[in-house]
């Protein structure tokens, strides 16, 4: 009985609950609250406000905030003289009430309290490429950092910068981009603070949230974080401060500082670590302030020198702010909702809830020991009723049905469908972090490149070993698209921002000076020589020797001469027999080529008077009908091949493989030789080393290569027309996928080294000693990501190393190789048979014990044909 009775006791309360509510309703009607100020918790008062809207049954309430920085948010909290009535209904700062805005608030007869809410920590943040730190990041004492941000220290490689950071590697004279804040900051603040307290003899610009910046050119005022973070990413070589969140949230590189225990940390390892109280390094902070009773115990005094700057601890951070909630003591002058609204908003950013949600903006929590807005509250003066907003977070039958309930069971959509978004990014982000791991371990691995035709089957050879070789799968190609196009897809053009197309560039030709001069900071080139070649004259005149010094030749490609007969052409050939009047059909390369480089740079240098068409990779040529434009190297190759009569320009090595006629030309030395005799006699490679005995290449890499080559170069056997080949690689590889930078290392020292001697193999001149240093050098000077896993070459057997997955191994092999290797074999066997049988022949021939005569030819055909028959069979008998 007595339980009954007490169940009908609760209903008729919650009846009478209900009839009471309906009524006499409360209203609320057009409730606003605003504040304004640090834009640091900005992201989280702006959840809480639209939560409280969305929980809250009235439909006109309205909270809002305006980020404007701490010195703002005081300056509208103070208010405007005469009267000083505050502009806002509460401020906000990560740095106390100055105490000149203190003093005018308590002058003008108003009293106001400090309401402490969170913990952060203000970051220094870098764009200097990874690479050029190094992996053990960059370090910056107190001191430096004060010489740096007042403008002593200027340039990254500064010797106080290197002391520091000894493998700080970076172009000389690197100036410092310096981001400062502009108007009332309490980053500044925090900043400025910290340097004061720790180095004023190198700081000399004071403590505040304002202060006067140096104006050299390499400093750049900048409007709130959101200035602050476009700064810092936008600018390369930049520094700047920042809201540690902030920089972690955009993935910014941080610099290191050194805490009052001697440790170098950044904010992002500070925030990770955990005392022995469970305090990480930002809370670490206010712990030891409460300790050391460095809080005051009014939160309406004045508390202009409370600054959490160097506090102990091993994992301490050095620069925290504590952020405020400035309130009015007197709030009279609200309604009683407005005064309700703004206790519930405080309430809440200080209960579990909103000091749980902190984390989630990169902010800490409070310790206990400074939540004093209890006792604050009840200090306060009021208004005679203060509407009483209650939170449910469990459900209130009734109850949580009120107008006044803040309940946790309502919701907006909008807040929902973003918390459902969180959940799914979280999730997401996890399996790519997954997935990334799964192809750091198992992925492809993508190189590409383009440029000169000429290098096109070395490097697929190449390329085609690496992917032999390695463990894990790669993919690497080279589009043979003529080194002009190759310049141009590496530099990127104005639409892209200059970013590359390609991995790397390759051409037999240095950057043009104009593609070299657009690339921008941050985009800067090395030129890597790796090869010699020679540019032949080739022509399929029918059984004739030609000959033709540089301005005969300028004539022909000028279409000044357009027959063979000539009489310019017979004056250095007379043997020549020709039909008579019979057109030259002049070939030339379409589009940008490193041949058409090499002959008409040759052509301006020998003979200038005639050749007046200029020297590059594309020339503006005539337009006779003798006068026919083919792409690429096969498209020269097909011409003179197929068109008698015809002349062009080639990479030697490719003319001499397809055994075509060649003209000789007429070196310095007054030499008359064809690049083959010039090779054979070392001829290239004396072009290379009167380069290098003449300074012809340039000492840093880096540097414009445009005006570099190596035509008409002294010594009697030395040919007239040498390219040297380059690899253009981009100097800063630190944000390329780490196993592409890799693979790119890889294949440029394979191509650089040559150990298998593929130059050779496929026509070029290998390049002497001396070039190979400059390689070297050009190639050590390139950034790769830090911590990148290099691959290396295994040639002699590596017990377990050489299964690691880095390995490129020469003990792989595929089936293809093998059988290659065993087919090239072969025909060098016939090829030894066939001579061999020739020279049989042409014993037999001119043996007269034989009885054969010049007569017998047929039968000595015959026999040849026999022999190599039965040679052949036996060799696949073998196979």
């Amino acid at each position: 009985l007595g339980s009954d009775l007490r169940q009908g006791v609760f209903r008729m309360e919650r009846w009478l609950f209900c009839i009471f509510a309906l009524a006499f309703p409360v209203t609320l009607n057009g409730v606003e609250v605003h504040g304004s100020g640090t834009t640091n918790p900005s992201k989280f008062f702006w959840k809480i406000m639209e939560t409280f809207e969305a929980r809250l049954k009235g439909p006109d309430v309205r909270l809002t905030y305006r980020a404007v920085g701490s010195g703002t948010g005081q300056a509208e909290f103070v208010g405007d003289a005469p009267g000083y009535q505050a502009l806002t209904h509460f401020g906000s700062g990560d740095i106390p009430m100055s105490s000149d805005r203190y003093a005018t608030i308590t002058g003008s007869g108003r009293q106001m309290a400090h309401v402490p809410f969170s913990l952060g920590a203000i970051g220094i943040f870098h764009s200097v490429p990874e690479g050029e730190v190094g992996v053990d990041g960059l370090k910056m004492s107190s001191c430096l950092l004060a010489k740096v941000f007042s403008g002593q220290v200027t340039q990254w490689d500064d010797p106080d910068i290197l002391a520091e950071n000894p493998n700080l590697r970076v172009p000389s004279g690197t100036k410092i981009q310096v981001g400062h804040r502009t108007l009332g900051s309490s980053s500044t603040g925090g900043l400025a603070g910290y340097l004061e307290l720790k180095c004023s003899a190198s700081w000399g610009l004071g403590a505040g949230s304002s202060l006067t910046w140096p104006t050299s050119d390499s400093f750049t005022a900048v409007e709130g974080s959101p200035g602050m973070l476009d700064h810092i990413s936008g600018a390369k070589y930049a520094i700047g401060y920042l809201d540690a969140g902030h920089g972690h949230q955009r993935q910014l590189n941080e610099v290191m500082l050194m805490n009052k225990d001697r440790e170098w940390l950044t904010s992002l390892q500070s925030m990770g670590a955990t005392d022995g109280n469970g305090n990480n390094g930002v809370a670490a902070a206010g712990a030891a302030a409460v300790a050391a009773n460095a809080i005051p115990s009014s939160a309406t005094d004045d508390w202009s020198s409370v600054n959490l700057f160097d506090q102990s601890g091993p994992s301490t951070w050095p620069i925290v702010l504590v952020s405020y909630i400035y309130i009015n003591t007197d709030i009279t002058n609200m309604t009683a909702d407005e005064a309700g609204l703004l206790k519930a908003f405080v309430d809440f950013v200080l209960s579990t809830e909103g000091q749980g949600m902190l984390p989630d903006f990169s902010f800490n929590g409070i310790p206990s020991a400074m939540n004093q807005f209890s006792s604050v509250w009840a200090s306060m003066t009021k208004p005679a009723t203060v509407t009483d907003f209650a939170f449910e977070s469990s459900t209130q039958p009734l109850v949580g049905q009120g107008e006044n309930i803040i309940s946790e069971k309502r919701n907006s959509y909008s807040l929902w469908k973003l918390s459902e978004m969180e959940i799914q990014l979280q999730e997401v982000e996890a399996r790519l972090h997954v997935t990334e791991r799964h192809l750091n371990d198992y992925g492809i691995v993508p190189l590409h490149g383009s440029g000169t035709t000429n290098p096109r089957n070395w490097f697929a050879k190449a390329m085609q070993q690496m992917e032999e070789r390695a463990r894990v799968p790669m993919l690497l190609t080279y589009r043979a698209v003529g080194s002009g196009t190759g310049q141009q897809e590496f530099a990127g053009q104005s639409s892209n921002g200059y970013k590359s197309y390609s991995h790397f560039g390759c051409g037999d030709i240095p950057m043009s000076e104009s593609l070299f001069r657009s690339l921008p900071s941050g985009e800067e080139m090395v030129h890597v020589p790796f090869a010699l070649g020679a540019i032949g004259i080739f022509h399929s005149v029918p059984g004739a020797t030609i000959s033709a010094d540089a301005c005969l030749l300028a004539k022909i490609f000028n279409g000044d001469i357009e027959t063979w007969d000539h009489p310019d052409i017979k004056v250095q050939n007379p043997s020549l027999t020709v039909p008579a009047g019979q057109r030259i059909i002049v070939g030339h390369r379409t589009l940008g080529s490193s041949s058409t480089g090499g002959l008409t740079g040759y052509l301006s240098k020998r003979c200038p008077t005639v050749w007046q068409r200029g020297a590059g990779s594309s020339v503006t040529w005539p337009t006779g009908e003798s006068s026919v434009a083919v792409e690429g190297s096969p498209g020269m190759q097909a011409l003179i091949r197929d068109r008698p009569y015809s002349i062009g320009y080639l990479d030697a090595g490719h003319g001499h493989d397809l055994n075509f006629a060649e003209i000789s030309l007429v070196n310095q030395a007054t030499t008359k030789l064809t690049s083959l005799q010039s090779i054979t006699r070392g001829g290239v490679a004396a072009a290379a080393t009167q380069g290098i005995a003449q300074n012809v290449f340039p000492a840093n890499p880096a540097d414009d290569w445009s005006a570099v080559n190596l035509y008409d170069m002294p010594g009697p056997d030395t040919w007239p027309i040498v390219l040297v080949s380059y690899l253009y690689v981009k100097k800063d590889q630190s944000q390329t996928n780490p196993k592409t930078a890799a693979a790119l290392k890889a294949f440029t020292e394979l191509i650089i080294e040559d150990d298998e001697k593929l130059c050779e193999e496929f026509g070029f001149t290998a390049p002497s000693a001396e070039m190979k240093t400059l390689a070297r050098g050009a190639l050590s000077s390139v950034v790769y990501p830090a911590g990148m896993e290099e691959f290396i070459f295994e040639s002699s057997t590596m017990p377990y190393d050489g299964m690691g997955d880095n390995v490129i191994s020469s003990k792989r092999h595929n089936y293809d190789e093998y059988d290659r290797a065993v087919l090239e074999g072969r025909i060098d066997a016939l090829e030894a048979a066939l001579a061999e049988l020739r020279s049989t022949v042409t014993t037999h021939r001119h043996n007269p014990s034989t009885g054969t005569t010049e007569g017998g030819q047929g039968g000595d055909d015959t026999l040849l044909q026999m022999q190599m028959h039965e040679h052949e069979h036996e060799h696949e008998h073998e196979h």
